[in-house]
């Protein structure tokens, strides 16, 4: 929410506030500096000791305000856990002069030496401010003369303009929390839908009307103790989906008789404001000095999709992804000028010139796999932090990013692939499901002659398709062959004779790398007897769920699939002793799948292996499974192949 007018409020802060911390600041308990492990997780490199924060929203005849204060302090256990005292605060802003606002930030860290505490303050000169992205700046700073043992604290202010952000709590986080407490203090004529999520039982939650500084409000209490770290788990979106966190969503206000203002109002309204916004749909309707542009750029074309090929390819030829992730635009001529933008910058752009091109063209809204998943009930538009093309093609509806140079036209980022995505249009609008054809697909064949020292010698071929392609040909084109050839070799023991990339600049095409190798590291001689592990790539040597049970669904994004074809010519004089048995394993419904096959025709061994998931999500009842079918195909490709002298 703006300021309604000239600012004025009720200054408060936590020391003087009704609530009091756990702790005054600086007051550091013995105890807490002599501690070396924390007793409810001895593999904790830090712990936080309280976690103290009050939200407070003050309205006046002329303003709304909201403010924000936070008290921190972490005992820093282990090496691992120094850069916890790296801190960063993030400010909103709204792309022209609002705001957030830092302020009363103290910082100090305390060491003990010859049995006295020791304080070292931070100093202003360690303070900075940069940005974060579109809509964020950030405060950072690192406090000093941090070690092992250290305890660190720090507090500040945060005054804001935008009451719709009205902080929401994590009671954990990526290390145990002693003690989490946060007291929201609302005026009771705002309302706010409010949930909870993750499974950390609270220790307290109380709701009461109450005095604030002679304002009524209705205070929100929620206290949580001895919260266990957040262990991120493979395969997970953001981990924001999952911690433990009161959430707070700003449905409405009413002043004393006053009429009732709708902020949360609902999807089909963000609908509309954004098709009027001068920042979103007026850029796609207008700009059209686009039109001399797109005319060349399409000349000769007449199907659609030769249109929108050529559109899409021309931006992600000639313009360069900054990596800020967004979903509006400050203006097109800006960005074809700079020829770089925002994801918000590029898409509006591509929008705008397949709209010149008199296609069918809408925006989707949606949020990123590290940004979290969309809560549909609750109509916010802070819950979207990407925007993407949708293009009408006959009964066909196209979905398109312009942000990634070695991506097929037709292929969204991996990045994107999180659910659903909200179609902002004036014929069309609602949700769709955000998909994608590509998966991350290699294909591996190799082709050794053995010797009876237990040297493999020959080819190793690689072709790559969909995300593992983009993967393979960024890395290709950010670094140059050389460079490339030599990291994509990087911990192997090979001799490499020869290697040669093939289609890397062709995305109709799969890309192709070959090396022409010497390998010792795959066969033991000993004796009259060599043992091989055919697998010299690909190999899945660890399972990437540790875990026997998970509180999280496995979200892969995209299907994969892992294809390896190996043939081996035995030496002279040798027989085979040993083969792994052939082996075949499927998931219910074909969820995921693995096939492995080997076979001798005279003195050659040819092995193939076929691991794929065929679907991306598995939710918690399905992991006991998924997790055994990862064990099983690790020890069949674990398995070794046995020679003998004849």
């Amino acid at each position: 929410m703006k300021r309604i007018l000239p600012l004025l409020f009720i200054a408060f802060s936590i020391a003087a506030s009704a609530q009091k911390a756990p702790a005054k600041f600086g007051d550091i308990p013995m105890e807490d500096m002599t501690m070396k492990v924390y007793p409810l997780d001895s593999s904790a490199n830090a712990v936080v000791l309280f976690d103290y924060g009050v939200a407070y929203l003050s309205a006046t005849v002329s303003s709304v305000n909201l403010f924000f204060e936070n008290h921190v302090r972490i005992k820093i256990l282990k090496k691992e856990g120094l850069e916890k005292a790296n801190i960063s605060v993030h400010l909103y802003h709204n792309n022209r002069s609002d705001e957030e606002k830092l302020s009363n930030l103290k910082a100090v860290t305390y060491n003990l030496e010859n049995e006295k505490i020791v304080e070292t303050p931070l100093s202003k000169e360690n303070v900075f401010k940069e940005k974060f992205n579109q809509n964020y700046n950030q405060v950072k700073f690192s406090l000093p003369n941090v070690k092992e043992g250290s305890i660190i604290e720090y507090s500040y202010k945060l005054t804001s303009d935008f009451v719709a952000n009205f902080p929401n709590w994590r009671f954990q986080r990526t290390i145990p929390v002693r003690h989490s407490e946060y007291w929201a203090m609302i005026p009771d004529f705002f309302f706010f839908e409010k949930y909870m999520q993750g499974y950390v039982r609270l220790a307290a939650h109380t709701t009461e009307k109450k005095k604030f500084y002679g304002e009524d409000v209705v205070a929100d209490y929620y206290l949580a103790k001895n919260v266990p770290a957040f262990k991120e788990e493979a395969y997970m979106t953001s981990e924001d989906d999952y911690v433990s966190k009161i959430n707070f969503a700003l449905s409405h206000y009413q002043f004393p008789g006053g009429p009732v203002n709708e902020v949360m109002g609902s999807w089909q309204k963000l609908n509309e404001t954004l098709l009027e916004s001068e920042y979103f749909g007026k850029n796609i309707s207008g700009a059209s000095y686009l039109k001399d542009n797109v005319q060349k750029i399409t000349d000769g074309k007449t199907e659609p999709l030769q249109k929108i090929e050529a559109i899409s390819n021309y931006i992600r030829k000639n313009f360069e992804w900054d990596g800020d992730k967004d979903y509006e635009t400050l203006g097109l001529k800006k960005v074809m000028e700079k020829k770089k933008g925002s994801s918000g910058d590029l898409n509006i752009l591509l929008a705008s010139m397949l709209n010149k091109a008199g296609l069918d063209v809408n925006m989707v809204l949606l949020s990123t796999r590290d940004h979290g998943f969309i809560r549909q009930s609750f109509p916010m538009r802070r819950q979207f932090n990407y925007v993407i093309c949708s293009v009408k093609v006959g009964d066909k509806e196209l979905l398109l990013d312009a942000t990634e140079k070695y991506l097929p036209y037709d292929v969204l980022p991996s990045r994107c692939l999180n659910g659903q995505g909200l179609r902002i249009s004036k014929t069309n609008f609602g949700w769709i499901d955000i998909t994608s054809k590509a998966k991350n697909k290699t294909y591996v064949s190799v082709d050794f002659v053995l010797n009876d020292a237990g040297e493999l010698k020959g080819k190793v071929s690689y072709s790559k398709d969909g995300y593992d392609a983009q993967e393979m040909r960024d890395e290709y084109f950010s670094k140059g062959e050389e460079a490339f050839a030599k990291d994509f070799l990087s911990g192997k023991q090979w001799t490499v004779e020869k290697s040669e990339f093939k289609d890397m600049d062709d995305l109709s095409k799969v890309a192709k790398g070959s090396f022409e190798v010497s390998i010792d590291e795959h066969a033991v001689s000993t004796g009259n007897v060599i043992y091989i592990n055919p697998f010299v790539v690909t190999r899945i040597e660890s399972n990437p769920f540790k875990s026997e049970t998970r509180e999280y669904p496995v979200d892969f994004g995209s299907k994969i699939e892992k294809v390896y074809g190996c043939k081996i010519v035995i030496p002279e004089g040798y027989q085979v002793d040993e083969l792994p048995k052939i082996k075949a394993l499927a998931l219910q419904e074909n969820a995921a799948k693995y096939l492995y096959n080997i076979s001798q025709i005279g003195n050659t061994i040819n092995i193939t292996s076929n691991f794929q998931i065929n679907k991306n999500l598995f939710l918690q009842a399905e992991y006991a499974h998924l997790r055994e079918f990862y064990n099983v195909v690790i020890a069949k490709q674990a398995e070794q192949i046995v020679l003998k002298k004849k």
